[in-house]
């Protein structure tokens, strides 16, 4: 399968958003911007670059859907250490279920 893909053009980030195999917008430009990154004459500028205005670029990759980078999980919920986005971990217990006693 051939995605397609973003990346941040700001100095030392490796801001990086491939192509979901489903999304609600008519194209994959058009997610992008609605996921928070921004495109001027400078490039793709990815969501935690535009948050912390460059300060913090995305040093390191790992599962983060919006940014491509590294997530913890805090209060049962992925945050990304970047772009401090939160997601849920699909881990909450809800579909856990207990075998009655025979």
């Amino acid at each position: 399968m051939i995605r397609d893909a973003v990346t941040c053009d700001q100095p030392l980030c490796m801001g990086l958003m491939l192509e979901p195999a489903d999304y609600d917008h008519a194209t994959f430009e058009a997610h992008v911007i609605a996921t928070g990154w921004t495109y001027g004459p400078e490039g793709h500028t990815c969501p935690a670059c535009v948050l912390h205005r460059g300060a913090k670029p995305v040093l390191e990759r790992g599962d983060c859907p919006y940014c491509g980078g590294t997530t913890v999980t805090l209060h049962g919920k992925d945050t990304c250490h970047w772009c401090e986005r939160e997601m849920p971990t699909g881990d909450d217990g809800d579909d856990y279920q207990e075998e009655p006693n025979r």
